[in-house]
């Protein structure tokens, strides 16, 4: 077997990151073909992704891309095993290359499993993992396009939101940051009132109705009643009508309201996504 010097051996560590041995073992095997032994640790470790397959990914992060020019933006769930390795910086990066990719393609919900087997995403999760020795899942995706994109992730990684607006805030970008923020904080049913379903609506009725009855209410106003708690069903779970959370820059106002004093009208779209929910 053909002597491997120490000059080749630290040129692919510093070409994968990975230990000297290993890179060392890679070079022997390959007789020290650099190029080979990059495939020969490609192979060696999807081998050992596929014995970790089972294993239980209850940590990850959430990764989000915009493309301002293009007006589109993706967001994806990656899991991993370990809260260290979510906040891996290797690990990040390739959570936010995968958003990158979504934001690329075309359908507004790719199909997780595809994307996985896409062969520039498997050559960056296979690196990865050479590096990081834990499980991947990516779990769920999402292509959001709009006029104006806008994206929160919260400061542990675990959750986070995007969300295009109909137009781009006159006064104050922060304004889409901030309802960002909002969004995820009070995690709405439905941007406006056409996006709850109806049964849910009239759920809502059916039980403020029969309450107002069984207090003995008067009849005649047992419909008002329940036209109230509706509303009140509406300001609580619906986007555009909750009372914004930053009551300090805002004032008490509905996020509509918010919005457009900013000269946007409409969110056209909300996706919000949180580790292993």
């Amino acid at each position: 077997m053909k002597a491997i010097p120490a000059q080749m051996v630290k040129n692919l560590r510093e070409r994968t990151a990975l230990p000297m041995m290993e890179c060392k073992e890679a070079l022997s095997e390959c007789n020290g073909d650099i190029e080979a032994a990059l495939g020969w640790l490609r192979k060696k470790h999807k081998g050992k992704m596929a014995e970790r397959a089972g294993r239980t990914t209850g940590e990850g992060r959430i990764g989000v891309y915009i493309d301002e020019a293009k007006r589109v933006g993706g967001i994806i769930e990656l899991q991993c095993e370990t809260a260290p390795v979510a906040k891996n910086e290797m690990f990040v990066s390739l959570a936010d290359g995968i958003a990158r990719k979504v934001a690329a393609g075309s359908e507004a919900k790719p199909d997780p499993d595809a994307l996985r087997k896409d062969p520039e995403v498997d050559a960056v999760f296979t690196e990865t993992f050479g590096r990081l020795r834990e499980a991947m899942n990516l779990r769920q995706c999402r292509r959001v396009e709009g006029s104006y994109l806008a994206s929160y992730v919260h400061h542990d990684g675990k959750s986070g939101v995007l969300l295009a607006l109909d137009a781009e805030p006159e006064s104050d970008k922060n304004i889409a940051a901030d309802l960002c923020m909002h969004t995820l904080f009070t995690e709405p049913l439905a941007i406006d009132r056409t996006g709850v379903p109806q049964e849910q609506v009239e759920r809502v009725r059916s039980e403020a109705i029969e309450i107002a009855k069984a207090e003995g209410k008067p009849e005649q106003i047992v419909p008002k009643i329940a036209d109230g708690k509706v509303n009140a069903f509406f300001s609580e779970r619906v986007l555009m009508e909750q009372l914004h959370v930053k009551t300090d820059d805002y004032g008490k106002k509905k996020v509509g309201d918010v919005l457009k004093q900013a000269g946007v009208n409409a969110i056209t779209d909300v996706v919000i996504m949180k580790v292993g929910v």
